[in-house]
Formats: C-alpha cells, sequence, structure tokens
C-alpha cells in the first residue's frame, strides 16, 4: 500500500481513493468493503481506524481460500493463486548458497537472510528490515549451516489498539518526526503495529508493539537509523512508554492521484 496513506483515517478519505486503494469497488472482498462501510457509518465509535489496519485486516482476508464448492471464480481477491515456486523460496534457495547470507557483512548491521525474511508473510513483497532496537535480546531464526530445506517463520501485520502507545501516540508521533528531522533522516511513514509469527510446528505468537518507520531508499544507511533509534527510544520512555520496539525499512512515497471531477 502507498506509504503516504498508512496513518490516514478511513472516514477522511473520499470514495475515489479508497477505490483507488482496493478498499471499495467491484472487485474487492466482501469483509473487506463491509469492514469500511461499518467504519464509515460509525465515525464516533470507529473514527480511529486508519488505512494500515484495514490493509492488514485485507490481506488476511485475501489470504483465506473459499470452501471447495465456493463459486468463486479463480484469481478472484478471495482466492489468489499461488505459484509452484514462491518467491521466498526462489531467495531462500539464492541465499543458502551464499556463504554471507547467514553473517553481518559491512556496512549492513544484519544479515542478508534476516534483512530479506524478518518481514516474510506480510505481504506478496514485503519490505526489507533495516534495523530493529531488539536486535540484540531477540535473534531471528536462521537454518543451521548447509540446510536446504527450512521453513521461514511467517508473520502477519496487525494494528494496535488499547495500549499505552495509542493514549500517547498524537503527542510523541510529531516528537519522533522531530527526532529523525534532526538526525537528517528522510521518512516516508511513521506508524505502529504488532505481528504475529508462526514457526513451523509452533503456534501463532505475538510480538511487542513495534514503532514502524519507513525511509525513503537510498538516502541513508543501518549505521544513521540504529543511531536515531535512542532518541525515539527515550521520547517514548519519557511518555512512560517501554514496551515497545522500534523497527526501520525503506519505502517509496506514492502519491495516489486524486480523481474528483473539479466543476470549472
Amino acid at each position: 500500500m502507498d506509504p503516504a496513506y498508512l496513518n490516514k483515517k478511513i472516514i477522511d478519505l473520499s470514495n475515489e481513493e479508497l477505490i483507488t486503494l482496493g478498499f471499495l469497488g467491484e472487485n474487492v472482498a466482501p469483509g473487506v468493503k463491509a469492514m469500511v462501510e461499518k467504519v464509515r457509518a460509525d465515525p464516533v465509535r470507529l473514527g480511529t481506524v486508519t488505512c494500515f489496519m484495514v490493509d492488514c485486516f485485507k490481506r488476511r482476508y485475501s489470504a483465506q481460500a473459499p470452501p471447495q464448492d465456493a463459486a468463486e471464480p479463480l484469481g478472484s481477491p478471495t482466492s489468489p493463486t499461488s505459484p509452484t515456486i514462491s518467491e521466498a523460496e526462489t531467495l531462500y534457495s539464492q541465499l543458502s548458497n551464499d556463504s554471507d547470507a547467514l553473517t553481518v557483512v559491512a556496512p549492513d548491521l544484519i544479515s542478508k537472510y534476516e534483512m530479506n525474511f524478518w518481514y516474510h508473510g506480510i505481504s506478496g513483497n514485503p519490505p526489507k528490515l533495516m534495523w530493529r532496537s531488539d536486535l540484540e535480546t531477540n535473534p531471528f531464526p536462521t537454518p543451521p549451516p548447509g540446510t536446504r530445506f527450512f521453513k521461514i517463520p511467517a508473520k502477519t501485520a496487525h494494528g494496535v489498539f488499547g495500549t499505552p502507545l495509542n493514549a500517547v501516540w498524537d503527542t510523541v508521533a510529531p516528537q519522533i518526526l522531530a527526532s529523525m528531522k534532526a538526525h537528517g533522516l528522510k521518512y516516508s511513514a511513521l506508524s505502529t503495529a504488532r505481528f504475529s509469527t508462526v514457526e513451523d510446528g509452533k503456534e501463532e505468537t505475538f510480538g511487542p508493539v513495534v514503532v514502524w518507520i519507513a525511509v525513503r531508499p537510498n538516502t541513508t544507511n543501518a549505521g544513521a537509523v540504529r543511531d536515531a533509534t535512542p532518541d525515539i527510544l527515550h521520547i517514548l520512555a519519557d511518555a512512560q512508554i517501554t514496551d515497545v520496539v522500534v523497527e526501520w525499512y525503506e519505502a517509496s512515497v506514492k502519491r495516489l492521484v486524486d480523481t474528483r471531477v473539479v466543476a470549472g
């Protein structure tokens, strides 16, 4: 999804914008459309629902295959087709033949493997991780050397509701943006998320609340975002928010075209 829309509220968008985002329209999954319509019908209780939250629901909804006897056409939003060999499997095969894939090679601060697979599962083309504040305390599972078959943990992104961070977000978010600017970082998106993870043979587990930051591609490096992280954690700590993780990735800013007709 367009990073510029991650934190925008559903109730603030036009029909044209919602259609362009894939939240309304003829080919949108019924559950997604129903969710958006409920939000717009009850702005008092549901007015804080953002595009990011709906997009997370959309990905989960679209990933559910219809019943075998359902008259759902192949390739519809609720029955995505899957290639015989996924892009993730192809990438894993390539990295398994790279002797440096599981080690940290400067100027990167994390391995190629973790960089490419940390967000595995959240979308068809997940972003690459640049840095995360819990790197030392929360190691990413990696395959033993020489392993040809290893099931990569799959993640799902969720919205953040009813946490202490929600109560202070309108205060700390501008401070975080100012801190990034002071460090010379050009951001694309600032949002919050929680990620659930499913590892092979284990039940789904939920991670901590994440302050999820996208920077513009080719404008900075892992060292710079790492060095900017302590100030962000300090801002959160001053607001009594301590059980969060800061994660960085790259994403472009793309503006949607406003298709509303202006009378001449």
